[in-house]
């Protein structure tokens, strides 16, 4: 077994290498259709890999950057630990992804959640952005990825009557409350 430091330092190298794996994957599987919602959705699982690559690895500093802005005071505790860092990245992407899929069979609302997740996650680092006037791990993926890709998945649901307005709203406000839940949590270890 390796030592947990180990996975605290590398899970988004490991993630990296396996996107790149899904995405081969993902063009040489005929079963699901290139450009197919099922195969969109999975689309999102590498290309969220990539984001947190930005975020962690190269050029990396989320952590530091978003531990920045809950510390208010200088010498405070950190609030975005490593193994926080890697439990909510790996819970809600490598796992809450594939679950929210293949839960697609029983409602079209789980799809929504997760594109949703992934918007979500792209407006706030753009958000993050303006109001600091700067860059911050995780925007340039969100900018020609998540935002681009969550937009235009949860729009075709819609126009194409794959989701009704209502399974659109319910998913949209079950994905938004699940990030707005992880804010609350990070906002919460900061007092």
């Amino acid at each position: 077994m390796s030592e947990p430091n180990f996975w605290y330092k590398n899970w988004a190298k490991v993630g990296f290498i396996s996107a790149l794996f899904i995405l081969l994957l993902l063009f040489l599987n005929s079963k699901v259709p290139i450009g197919s919602f099922k195969w969109l959705y999975w689309l999102s699982l590498p290309l969220y890999m990539f984001h947190q690559f930005e975020e962690y690895v190269y050029p990396g500093g989320f952590k530091e950057e978003l531990n920045k802005m809950l510390n208010r005071e200088e010498g405070s505790r950190e609030i975005l630990t490593d193994k926080i860092v890697l439990v909510v990245n790996i819970g809600f992407i490598w796992i809450l992804t594939p679950i929210l899929i293949v839960l697609n069979a029983i409602s079209i609302i789980f799809p929504v959640i997760l594109m949703t997740l992934v918007t979500f996650n792209g407006f706030t680092h753009v958000i993050a952005s303006i109001i600091l006037r700067r860059y911050n791990p995780g925007l340039i993926m969100s900018i020609i990825t998540n935002i681009p890709l969550g937009l235009y998945v949860l729009i075709s649901l819609g126009l194409n009557g794959v989701a009704s307005s209502f399974e659109l709203f319910i998913g949209i406000l079950a994905g938004s409350l699940l990030h707005i839940a992880l804010f609350i949590f990070l906002r919460l270890r900061s007092r």
